[in-house]
């Protein structure tokens, strides 16, 4: 399905041609980072004008920034609407979890080094994660209440996770195991669910495991 920044309304022309200019300047940052990028090139990878990317931010920085929460705002959207259409508590942390697997194999190792050796869109990325970390609480949680989860402090869990995702930013992590970041956001978040499931809850798991491989094909 085609995605749209809910910053740029539908209608005339002139605000779709906006819309499709978000995309595909967000397939362009996400693929091949931003930190040698120019307006000048932008302008001409996009056939746009620099007058044109100015309307939209008044800096290649704002740009930029503006791309990369709204990437991350979609995942929590995408994964708050996903979790609400289920009513499994482990299928609920499958698929909260997977739109952020998803949304990895959209980041190039390029725009994670950029990201991470820029200031304000880190902090972006850590104000994600932070969310993010404060949903999966709540929903192991939920799950500890309905006897699915094992008796854990949820709280630590979270912390572990955020530890465990903010390592998986690091460029380093990806030369020293020669694996892409889809990847190992793919292997973290299958054993921290396997690690949740209570093993009295175990046809849980089996139940559910068809459903997931389905999933995991969806990009």
């Amino acid at each position: 399905m085609k995605q749209q920044s809910p910053s740029i309304p539908d209608g005339a022309p002139a605000h779709r041609r906006a819309a499709e200019i978000w995309l595909l300047l967000e397939e362009i940052i996400l693929s091949g980072g931003f930190a040698r990028l120019s307006v000048g090139e932008l302008a001409e990878r996009l056939s746009c004008s620099k007058r044109t990317l100015y309307e939209l931010a008044p800096s290649k920085n704002e740009l930029v920034l503006k791309v990369i929460a709204e990437f991350f705002a979609r995942i929590r959207r995408e994964a708050a609407g996903a979790v609400a259409a289920s009513d499994d508590p482990a299928d609920q942390i499958f698929v909260y979890l997977q739109a952020g697997v998803r949304a990895a194999q959209r980041l190039s190792q390029t725009t994670i080094v950029d990201i991470n050796g820029w200031e304000p869109a880190r902090r972006i990325w850590q104000e994600h994660i932070r969310l993010r970390v404060d949903g999966l609480c709540e929903l192991i949680e939920r799950g500890i209440k309905l006897g699915v989860f094992r008796r854990i402090n949820p709280k630590l869990v979270a912390e572990l996770a955020f530890a465990s995702i903010s390592r998986l930013r690091e460029p380093d992590f990806y030369l020293s195991t020669n694996i892409p970041a889809s990847e190992a956001f793919q292997e973290y978040y299958r054993m921290l669910l396997s690690s949740l499931l209570d093993e009295s809850a175990a046809h849980l798991r089996h139940a559910a495991a068809p459903r997931r491989r389905g999933r995991r094909s969806t990009v």
